[in-house]
């Protein structure tokens, strides 16, 4: 929902720093409608009718820092979980191929995908098995 959205379901002004910490809230409300957030909103916030302006409640103002603050955690820990695995990954198609290890090849499936695995065994210039082949010319024939 954009800042003017909420404006116009609240009939009401919001400050831009004040907007950013309800994205926050109405991100973490879930599959909570737009419409039914900004009536329970407009209910919970002070209004400042010298300026037709909402005025967010202190407890709210920190449930939407707070909330802030977890999501760019959460998108970091993703973003380097992401990255582990791809080393992880990388390490166990190396092992596989240099030891002919299915098993370890499928760990390096299961952590990253088919897909990767087969791009990072190009980009390291390993051998093809059936099953990258077999990726290639399933992904080839869904194209054509």
């Amino acid at each position: 929902m954009t800042r003017k959205e909420f404006e116009n379901l609240t009939k009401r002004i919001i400050a831009p720093e004040d907007y950013r910490l309800i994205e926050n809230l109405y991100m973490a409300a879930g599959e909570m409608d737009k419409a039914e957030f900004c009536k329970e909103i407009r209910i919970m916030c002070a209004y400042d009718s010298a300026n037709d302006r909402i005025e967010i409640r202190r407890c709210l103002k920190e449930l939407g820092k707070r909330v802030g603050t977890m999501d760019a955690e959460l998108n970091f820990l993703k973003r380097e979980t992401k990255r582990k695995h791809a080393e992880l990954a990388e390490i166990l198609i190396g092992k596989a191929c240099a030891y002919q290890d299915s098993d370890l090849y499928r760990e390096a499936v299961q952590l990253i995908g088919q897909r990767e695995v087969t791009l990072t065994k190009l980009r390291m210039d390993l051998p093809l098995w059936d099953e990258d082949k077999q990726y290639i010319e399933d992904t080839l024939k869904v194209m054509a």
